[in-house]
């Protein structure tokens, strides 16, 4: 089984108003699990410190909502729009992110494990101070997004573009980036962050001038 699969039960309790549902779990601090909400809306809804286990979310709009240090173990979001929702100081593990838009979500101070992001929208992003591993991207848009000193371990990427994101204090090593697009990352005047990066001989054209190198045509 692939290691960022969620474990699921086969029956799920159908939830179409997930801010009203969540309401009495907010109160009583105890998990939310073995949900499956369809189509929820929620505009600016606060989900403070929330735990979710084993649920799936599709087609849900969450606009600038706050799930800050919320929990979510074995979930998926399928067909989401969480664009300008915060997770600051949240916990994720072995979730997906599928098909998903997420322009401008705040994951800065996150722990993820086994977590997958697949085709999905991550522009202007914030993943600062992050802790991040077996992280796999595939399919996304990480377009100016930031990662600034974030710890990776065991991350993986596909056919993903990685455009002008600061990667300021965040080390690199053994990433591969050979099969995405990488172009003007923000990192240190000796660009340390990038030392043991896996680049292709187009890639490191365009980075040389990071090491002060001039290429005289």
């Amino acid at each position: 089984m692939n290691k960022t699969n969620p474990q699921l039960p086969k029956e799920f309790l159908l939830i179409n108003d997930f801010s009203s549902y969540a309401e009495e779990f907010l109160i009583s601090e105890l998990p939310l699990s073995e949900m499956k909400s369809s189509g929820s809306v929620v505009q600016g809804g606060d989900f403070y410190s929330i735990e979710i286990h084993k649920s799936i979310f599709e087609n849900c709009t969450f606009h600038a909502c706050k799930f800050q240090k919320a929990s979510f173990i074995d979930v998926i979001f399928q067909s989401c729009d969480l664009s300008n929702t915060e997770f600051r100081d949240a916990y994720f593990e072995r979730c997906r992110f599928i098909s998903c838009k997420c322009i401008g979500v705040n994951m800065s101070g996150t722990v993820m494990k086994k977590t997958a992001f697949e085709n999905t929208n991550l522009q202007y992003s914030y993943f600062d101070r992050s802790r991040l591993t077996d992280l796999v991207f595939e399919g996304v848009d990480f377009t100016e997004s930031s990662m600034a000193e974030a710890k990776l371990k065991n991350f993986q990427a596909n056919k993903s573009k990685f455009l002008k994101n600061n990667f300021h204090k965040t080390l690199l090593a053994t990433v591969d980036f050979t099969n995405n697009e990488l172009a003007a990352p923000i990192v240190s005047s000796t660009p340390v962050e990038l030392k043991g990066a896996v680049i292709d001989m187009y890639q490191a054209a365009n980075l040389i001038g990071l090491w002060g190198i001039i290429v005289k045509t």
